[in-house]
């Protein structure tokens, strides 16, 4: 087991999604009006989490360069990290290649850790820093770990552009009814673009994810137009050049597709909600892939997967998923019957 001293160090908000924060690790003489102080209960270590610190490495611990810490949210479906974080060793890394994983090991944190983290996220919605959004909802103070993750993001110095987005269902809901006209992500935007659930700036950026394992480039460029937007500049042409290029022949697309069809054949009414196998394909639906493309045309793009946390089907999840795919179906929404239909443009593959 690993050994540091991480008494000095300190945290910067970096990012947040609904279940986890994630903070960049700062020096100690650096003192952010959002850092927070790292202090551990015992110098036991385990690790995971990516994102760019322009820190020169030499104030750091080397085991922390190119780290980011994640803490857990308080939610009431929200899984231990000790758990999540086994699910992941156990069910999620055996099925891909390392190199194409966030890297991730679990440590010990204090309570003062997490009450000082959470007094500076207060601080932040008063000070109009935090989306307000995510206002409300804090870190579990009780939590015993959290998560060392690989940064994803540019080095300091590194000519580089990160990208990242959410596939989600590659491959068609297996509970959609025969002649469906919208995949499951198309049907459920469509759904939410009704019921206003949606803002409207998110609701015109949306993509149909069928498109991005379609095998077919001018599709994968309609994607990739809604993730970096399209663009004359020169710069931004070759990079999403390069980009479409590399989805088209990159497998890591084709395996989540594969592995998300494999480990839930049935659906959701027909498959065991607390099987290990679905609760990966649930995970599998909502990761996230980050792209790192250096920007001098030379060199390999590197592809990662991240956000794997495990789905849990407690806390009424399981009643939450059947309903809501009963209501897809019920309503509509995956053979483009709703009500109002002709409000929707139509961007799915399937149409």
């Amino acid at each position: 087991m690993l050994t540091l001293d991480l008494s000095d160090v300190r945290l910067e908000y970096l990012a947040e999604g609904a279940a986890n924060i994630v903070y960049r690790i700062l020096p100690p003489d650096t003192d952010p009006s959002t850092a927070a102080d790292l202090q551990f209960e015992s110098d036991d270590y385990d690790s995971d989490t990516p994102l760019p610190t322009e820190i020169p490495p030499s104030q750091l611990d080397p085991h922390l360069n190119g780290k980011l810490v994640r803490l857990r949210k308080y939610l009431p479906s929200a899984t231990p990290m000790e758990e999540s974080h086994r699910h992941f060793e156990t069910m999620i890394q055996p099925l891909f290649q390392s190199e194409n994983l966030i890297g991730s090991e679990l440590f010990r944190i204090s309570r003062y850790l997490l009450k000082d983290c959470n007094a500076s996220l207060r601080k932040m919605e008063k000070n109009g820093k935090r989306p307000s959004k995510r206002h409300g909802v804090y870190l579990v103070e009780n939590e015993k770990h959290g998560c060392l993750i690989m940064d994803m993001s540019s080095k300091f110095g590194e000519a580089s552009t990160c990208l990242e987005f959410k596939p989600k269902w590659l491959v068609q809901s297996p509970s959609a009814p025969n002649g469906s006209r919208r995949c499951r992500t198309c049907a459920l935007r469509a759904m939410k673009r009704e019921n206003k659930a949606d803002p409207p700036e998110k609701s015109k950026a949306g993509f149909c994810p069928l498109n991005l394992v379609s095998y077919d480039k001018t599709k994968i460029g309609i994607f990739l137009d809604h993730i970096i937007g399209p663009s004359p500049d020169r710069k931004a042409l070759n990079l999403r050049g390069r980009l479409i290029d590399f989805l088209h022949k990159n497998p890591l697309l084709d395996k989540i597709r594969s592995l998300q069809l494999e480990l839930d054949p049935e659906g959701v009414f027909k498959a065991d909600l607390l099987s290990p196998k679905f609760l990966a394909a649930m995970t599998l639906r909502d990761c996230t892939l980050f792209l790192k493309v250096p920007t001098n045309g030379k060199g390999a793009i590197e592809a990662r997967l991240g956000d794997l946390d495990l789905k849990t089907s407690s806390g009424r999840k399981s009643e939450y998923w059947r309903s809501l795919e009963r209501q897809l179906i019920d309503e509509g929404w995956y053979t483009a019957t709703e009500r109002d239909k002709a409000a929707h443009e139509n961007l799915c593959q399937l149409s």
